[in-house]
């Protein structure tokens, strides 16, 4: 155990060089610590405009076609002891490369993504968003293709922003992440809405598709600013963020398509779903939660519910913040399975306690996360298990 702890302690200092060699080769941002703007770029041939303003940017003079690239990597590193066991391992977590713009027109939109990570174990590259959008006004839009689901107020956050690592437990038992479908949504003043009709949603543990039959799945979600707008940041590194406070509810409906371990569902469910979020953030504090419930209305009666409250504090603005959160998970039962099946679904009802530190050095841009879990699981067929797990993550966003 000595050798393997000795082992994973160069594995973390490891990831710690390879974050202090970016910066020590990164070169500085702007004055003012912001990037240039649209007007500042020079004029390409022909009139129209390159440069960089929050990606790298090409754009025709009459403004009718643009083209931004933005960039994404993280790179983790995960240990695990459960039950006495040890376990360590490097993963790209995501890296991502994304495409936006305008065509035609400035009302008409598109965005396209590519990722590639090695969780699962695996190295493969896919498309994960394809949609185009059309924006009537501000208070109305259209969209079709392959998007992220406006549902839970974490999973919508991009994960370059979030204040650990990785999700919250509850938020992987309860999210309804991305699908191929439609939707409209707009705001007026502090009130923001979206509704969305598509496939059926699968968690992040399936990568299949299709819709599952006839049915369809739905949902809407409603969020109001009620100070200046949260928005879908976790942490401001510079410590200076107005007071600012926004609360949000979604639901939907879904004809489940493929079992999932992460979510305790089962081919066949047909759920309703619901989740309730608020932000807080003042200054050097930010506060976030979120509560969960899931119906299964046909193969399981029961409710299942999870949530999460979050803290982060920065100690020394743009450099040192402190995080810390809890997390918990009551799923009512484990999938029927037929006899002498391996079984389905989650072992049991999770909760967590973390504990992190994140390091600035452009703000989210790019970042050092370290976090310690304690997590304890309920087990089904009765008692508990408990893991530590010690996370350390690099992080580059452009």
């Amino acid at each position: 155990m000595g050798l393997r702890l000795f082992a994973s302690w160069c594995a973390c200092v490891s990831v710690i060089v390879i974050f202090d060699a970016a910066e020590a080769g990164a070169s500085p941002p702007p004055e003012g610590g912001s990037a240039p703007t649209a007007d500042d770029a020079p004029a390409a041939s022909g009139g129209g405009g390159y440069g960089y303003d929050g990606g790298f940017f090409l754009r025709t003079a009459d403004r009718r076609y643009s083209m931004k690239v933005n960039g994404f990597a993280q790179l983790l590193y995960t240990g695990t002891i459960v039950e006495g066991d040890y376990a360590n391992t490097f993963d790209l977590g995501l890296g991502r490369l994304a495409f936006s713009g305008e065509v035609f027109d400035p009302s008409l939109s598109y965005f396209f993504q590519i990722e590639g990570s090695t969780f699962g174990d695996h190295n493969g590259i896919g498309m994960l968003d394809w949609w185009m959008r059309y924006s009537v006004s501000p208070y109305l839009y259209v969209l079709a293709g392959r998007h992220i689901l406006p549902y839970s107020r974490q999973f919508y956050t991009h994960p370059g922003n979030l204040l650990f690592a990785d999700l919250s437990s509850a938020d992987y038992a309860f999210n309804m992440p991305r699908v191929i479908g439609a939707q409209i949504g707009g705001s007026a003043g502090p009130v923001t809405y979206d509704v969305f009709v598509n496939n059926s949603v699968r968690a992040l543990d399936n990568s299949t598709q299709h819709n599952r039959g006839e049915g369809i799945a739905a949902g809407a979600r409603l969020e109001v600013a009620i100070l200046e707008p949260y928005g879908y940041m976790e942490s401001v590194p510079s410590g200076d963020a107005p007071a600012s406070l926004s609360v949000g509810v979604a639901a939907a409906y879904n004809e489940v398509a493929e079992d999932s371990g992460f979510q305790n569902v089962a081919k066949g469910d047909d759920t309703l779903n619901v989740t309730a979020d608020a932000g807080f953030r003042f200054k050097r504090l930010s506060l976030q939660g979120a509560f969960y419930l899931r119906r299964k209305l046909n193969n399981e009666e029961g409710n299942n519910i999870g949530y999460y409250g979050q803290a982060g504090c920065v100690l020394l603005p743009d450099h040192v913040e402190l995080t810390a959160r809890y997390s918990g998970v009551h799923f009512d039962s484990r999938i029927p399975q037929a006899d002498g099946a391996a079984a389905l679904g989650a072992p049991g009802s999770p909760t967590e306690i973390t504990g992190g530190l994140n390091l600035y050095l452009f703000g989210h841009v790019a970042k050092l996360q370290l976090d310690y879990t304690f997590v304890k699981t309920d087990l089904f067929e009765g008692g508990d298990s408990t893991a530590h797990r010690f996370r350390v993550q690099s992080q580059v966003l452009f």
